[in-house]
C-alpha cells in the first residue's frame, strides 16, 4: 500500500513540476518503483509551441529546450523523491519520443541490480549485449529489471568505442546522442520484435539515454503485454 501511495504522490508532483516549467503538464503519468530504480512514464507532454516547431522539422530546438528545462526540474524531482521514499537516488536519465508524444524519467540509487534469478531477464541481457556489440562494442555490464508487466529497465556500462569518447571530449555530445539514439532504438526494436516472448508482449516504446562521462546508459522498454 505504501508503494502505491508513493507512486500516486510522485505522479502528481511530476505532473505539477513539468506544468510549472514546461507551461503544460503531461496528460498522464505512470510511476513504477523498486528498491533501486524509479521509472516515470509520461504521455502527451507536447506544448503548442513544440508542436509548431516539430511541424517545421525543428527537432533539435525542441530537444535542446527540453534539456534546459530538465536541468531545472531534476533537482526538485530528486528532492521530492528522497522525501517521499526516504532514499537518495543519485543518477537521473530521461528521453522523449516526439512521434508518440511519450517520455520517461529514470532515477537510480547507484547502479541497477538485476533480477539474477529470472532466466528471461538474463536472455534480455544477452539480447541487449548482442545489439550493443553490433552498433558499438560488447558492453562490460548489462543488467535488467522488470518493474511490472509494462515496464522493463536495462542498464549498460562500458559501451563507448574510442572514437565516441573523442567526440564527447571534443564537445559534440549532442551529435553523438542523436546518432546513437536513432540507431540503437531501431536495432533494439527489431531485436525485441523478433524475440517478443522475452517481453511477454510487444515493445510499445523504447527510450535510451546515456551518461557519456561515466560510459553508462539506461534503456526503458514500455511493453504492451500479451492478453492472459
Amino acid at each position: 500500500m505504501e508503494i502505491k501511495e508513493n507512486q500516486n504522490v510522485l505522479a502528481g508532483f511530476t505532473a505539477r513540476l513539468l506544468r510549472k516549467h514546461f507551461g503544460k503538464g503531461p496528460e498522464s503519468v505512470f510511476v513504477s518503483i523498486s528498491n533501486d530504480v524509479i521509472c516515470i512514464y509520461l504521455r502527451e507532454l507536447l506544448t503548442p509551441v513544440e508542436k509548431v516547431l516539430l511541424e517545421n522539422n525543428q527537432f533539435g530546438m525542441v530537444y535542446a529546450t527540453r534539456d534546459s528545462l530538465m536541468e531545472k526540474c531534476l533537482p526538485e524531482l530528486k528532492k521530492q523523491i528522497q522525501e517521499e521514499t526516504g532514499h537518495y537516488f543519485k543518477h537521473f536519465y530521461y528521453d522523449w519520443n516526439m512521434e508518440t508524444n511519450g517520455g520517461v524519467i529514470v532515477a537510480v540509487k547507484e547502479e541497477l541490480r538485476d533480477q539474477a534469478d529470472d532466466s528471461s531477464l538474463q536472455e534480455v541481457n544477452k539480447l541487449v549485449a548482442a545489439v550493443t556489440k553490433k552498433t558499438e562494442r560488447l558492453p562490460d555490464k548489462v543488467k535488467s529489471v522488470k518493474l511490472n508487466n509494462r515496464t522493463l529497465v536495462i542498464y549498460r556500462e562500458g559501451i563507448l568505442v574510442n572514437i565516441e569518447k573523442e567526440i564527447v571530449r571534443s564537445g559534440e555530445e549532442e551529435v553523438l546522442r542523436k546518432a546513437k539514439g536513432n540507431l540503437e532504438k531501431q536495432e533494439l526494436r527489431e531485436a525485441f520484435d523478433k524475440e517478443s516472448q522475452l517481453l511477454q508482449g510487444t515493445a510499445q516504446e523504447i527510450f535510451v539515454d546515456w551518461s557519456f562521462e561515466k560510459d553508462q546508459s539506461m534503456i526503458v522498454v514500455i511493453i504492451d503485454p500479451n492478453d492472459n
